[in-house]
């Protein structure tokens, strides 16, 4: 049986029951959750979910469907139809090096950028990417990145890359490579 995609993006104050309402929604409604990520950005809950329905519904609907919990949790909700084209399994998933790259240093705008710069630069794919300030006297830059490195590319020069990066933004930076990558 065919089954319809849609990307459902939320984000509102953190609170006890987002994703206890979100979920409510999707399972009245007979979606499957089939992909998500969520995480608090300073008083924000922010979440992505990829789910599946088996008949098609319209945009519109779906989003009606939101309107009570969105209300009550005072929250927005976004939603894309995805087409079956877009869930290809991706080239860089097959083929790449997976690493986790740590970048820190002192709190300063264009560290995100120089660095995804550098990466896009490489046709190196940012998988997962997480930044914080942290909370102390002298307050550290922390960004948490899982990229996806084309074979091609060796572990040393990917070290070359980040460390001319690295050192033209003033920032540290440590990498190891993922030997399996499965959630």
């Amino acid at each position: 049986m065919k089954k319809y995609f849609y990307a459902v993006t939320v984000i509102g104050k953190d609170k006890p029951g987002i994703v206890a309402g979100v979920a409510k929604v999707l399972y009245d409604k007979g979606f499957s959750i089939e992909d998500s990520s969520s995480t608090l950005l300073k008083d924000q809950f922010s979440m992505i979910l990829i789910v599946s329905i088996e008949k098609n519904m319209s945009i519109l609907e779906l989003k009606k469907s939101f309107y009570k919990v969105r209300a009550d949790l005072n929250m927005s909700v976004s939603i894309r139809r995805i087409e079956p084209e877009e869930l290809e399994e991706l080239e860089y998933k097959k083929e790449g090096n997976m690493f986790m790259v740590s970048v820190y240093g002192s709190d300063k705008p264009g560290i995100v950028y120089g660095v995804s710069k550098a990466f896009a630069d490489n046709s190196i794919n940012i998988i997962d990417l997480r930044t914080r300030v942290t909370k102390a006297d002298n307050p550290l830059y922390v960004m948490i990145m899982e990229i996806s490195v084309p074979v091609e590319i060796e572990e040393k020069q990917l070290n070359e890359l980040l460390e001319a990066t690295c050192s033209k933004l003033g920032v540290d930076y440590s990498a190891r490579k993922v030997e399996t990558y499965e959630l």
